[in-house]
């Protein structure tokens, strides 16, 4: 989760040094007979291959991705600016923490971010894409523990107003049971949560999917984010309205993007493994990326599925942020002027239509 800054606050430097009054340079390109090339994207309309794939030669693309540093999990990210640039965009990715990409999205020195949906609301910001569709908690408990016996066993979890209480609530629900019938433990951190589980405190644990290897035999999977409420997402994809409007074909290209690089997740092991290396520098061993793949896979984060972006996910999600007292000025706008899903709906007939060139 990312906490958000009270505080407007100043965007780097390095941000403001790639600002300018227009991300998309094809904008104003025109060919020798003074209009658009056929063959050629702009803000409004992209030009597509004969393979199915945009071209997007002469587009400049600045994303943004709401982590402070390169981490293994936001490979994803790192890759769909690479198929930006695979088709011809001169594409960026900036990281930084909290809600400075967001900031940075609502100033113009960005044009897109990856962030959590309440930090981008709250920055003015319209959701228009998924990020990661699907949560990396999950539900680890011991061995002897189902939902049929769930009545009467110790849970550790963060807290409630995070994921974990989301989850508990509907946990419960699918065990027929209310939490007066559990022994709920609040331990404030995921880690902790873990920690309760194995020194037995308690019988299951909410914790990060990347805890389940190191629990032991002893251990297994009641659910996971996906099983539990799949349209409780992660984060999302958003930009300015007003950017939207003038530049339509430029947010169906990202959405194009992530499809393309969610395609490469869950179809290419090696591949992926090799993008998170580059992207995290070989911070870590081959076979620590590997392990990583897999346990991402676990959590069915990057679906190739139109449903994972309707109204309806949105709409879901904002509630949650209300429930949890998360949103506060223009994120309680109308859920309608919240979203944009005209650039996913492009983007996905035309991944389906071509989803061998992806």
């Amino acid at each position: 989760m990312f906490t958000k800054k009270i505080a407007v606050l100043a965007v780097a430097g390095a941000l403001l040094a790639t600002a300018c009054s227009s991300s998309t340079k094809a904008a104003g390109s025109k060919s020798s007979g003074g209009t658009p090339s056929a063959t050629q994207s702009t803000a409004t309309h992209l030009a597509f291959n004969a393979d199915g794939t945009p071209n997007l030669s002469g587009l400049t693309i600045r994303m943004g991705n709401a982590a402070g540093s390169a981490h293994t999990g936001d490979t994803n990210v790192y890759d769909l600016v690479q198929m930006l640039k695979n088709w011809g965009a001169n594409a960026s990715q900036t990281n930084a923490s909290q809600n400075d990409t967001e900031l940075a999205v609502a100033s113009g020195s960005l044009d897109a971010t990856a962030g959590p949906l309440p930090t981008e609301v709250d920055s003015g910001l319209v959701v228009f894409g998924p990020n990661q569709a699907r949560l990396d908690d999950v539900v680890l408990a011991k061995n002897s523990v189902t939902l049929s016996n769930l009545k009467g066993q110790n849970i550790a979890i963060c807290c409630d107003a995070s994921p974990d209480g989301v989850l508990l609530t509907a946990v419960l629900k699918k065990a027929g049971i209310g939490t007066s019938q559990v022994h709920i433990l609040r331990t404030g951190a995921s880690s902790a949560s873990f920690q309760a589980l194995l020194s037995g405190k308690v019988d299951v644990a909410f914790v990060h999917s990347n805890a389940v290897p190191k629990a032991g035999s002893g251990y297994h999977v009641l659910g996971t984010g996906a099983s539990i409420l799949p349209q409780y997402a992660d984060s999302f994809m958003a930009a300015q309205g007003s950017w939207l409007k003038s530049h339509p074909a430029v947010a169906e290209a990202i959405d194009l993007a992530w499809l393309a690089s969610a395609h490469l997740f869950d179809t290419n092991e090696s591949q992926w493994v090799t993008n998170a290396t580059a992207y995290t520098k070989n911070a870590d061993t081959a076979a620590q990326y590997q392990k990583a793949w897999t346990e991402l896979q676990g959590i069915q984060a990057w679906p190739t599925d139109g449903s994972i972006f309707t109204a309806a996910v949105v709409t879901f999600n904002l509630n949650i942020a209300k429930q949890q007292d998360a949103l506060k000025g223009q994120g309680n706008r109308p859920a309608s002027q919240e979203m944009d899903l005209t650039p996913w709906q492009k983007a996905w007939a035309q991944y389906s239509a071509h989803t061998s060139a992806y």
